[in-house]
């Protein structure tokens, strides 16, 4: 059947409109966004959309919320196998958790990290912001706690944790970054295994005390 007769549930079109508003902000940009261009490629009427977002902003907003949801959700869901009294074993996960979710959702992570989705928030989107940014303070305050860069400040230590994991994940859900660097570097590691040795490499498993200024890049001791 093709997009032009396909018939949609209520709940269905929300969620199509939702994953094709994704797709088009990664492949095409902000500015191609608009729930006519949508509803003509889903094979609805061009009043559609309207019965689930009022407009763009509203779109935007709820598909961000979303991301940040499920973003939050499995970072959460990650730590769920660690010991809760290894603080640096948890961020560990967290940030393993993080990468590998928005690597196998690269349309919707790149929509949260858009910069002009930030001028739709709505006291939703900023709520679901919050929430994911809570839980990364309070497993890097853990860490701090247990000795990992326990003189560094807060804040600064909030950007190194969160810096590379979201840059990893905007350079490898971006085949136009990504390619040319995986095709210079070969490796024989699969994703997950590249993923984890990003990870270690910001919060190794090592337990012993770190210091910002002068990161262990080795593997770490066994």
């Amino acid at each position: 059947m093709s997009l032009t007769n396909k018939q949609y549930h209520h709940g269905d079109l929300k969620v199509a409109i939702l994953e094709h508003a994704a797709q088009t902000i990664a492949t095409e940009g902000l500015e191609a966004l608009s729930l006519r261009a949508i509803a003509r490629d889903l094979g609805v009427s061009h009043g559609a959309p309207n019965r689930h977002f009022k407009n763009k902003a509203q779109l935007l907003a709820v598909l961000a919320t979303s991301g940040w949801q499920q973003i939050t959700a499995a970072t959460l869901q990650a730590i769920e196998t660690t010991e809760p009294q290894d603080p640096s074993a948890r961020l560990n996960a967290m940030g393993r958790g993080f990468l590998k979710w928005a690597l196998e959702h690269p349309s919707l992570f790149q929509t949260i990290t858009h910069p002009d989705v930030g001028r739709y928030a709505d006291a939703d989107l900023k709520a679901a912001q919050e929430a994911f940014r809570s839980e990364i303070k309070m497993a890097v305050e853990a860490s701090q706690v247990a000795g990992r860069h326990a003189d560094t400040d807060l804040l600064a230590l909030m950007l190194y944790t969160n810096a590379v994991p979201f840059g990893a994940a905007m350079i490898l859900s971006n085949p136009f970054l990504s390619d040319p660097l995986l095709a210079a570097t070969p490796t024989g590691l699969d994703r997950e295994q590249l993923i984890n040795k990003v990870i270690d490499l910001v919060v190794p498993l090592d337990s012993s005390p770190t210091h910002l200024s002068q990161p262990s890049l080795s593997s770490g001791s066994h």
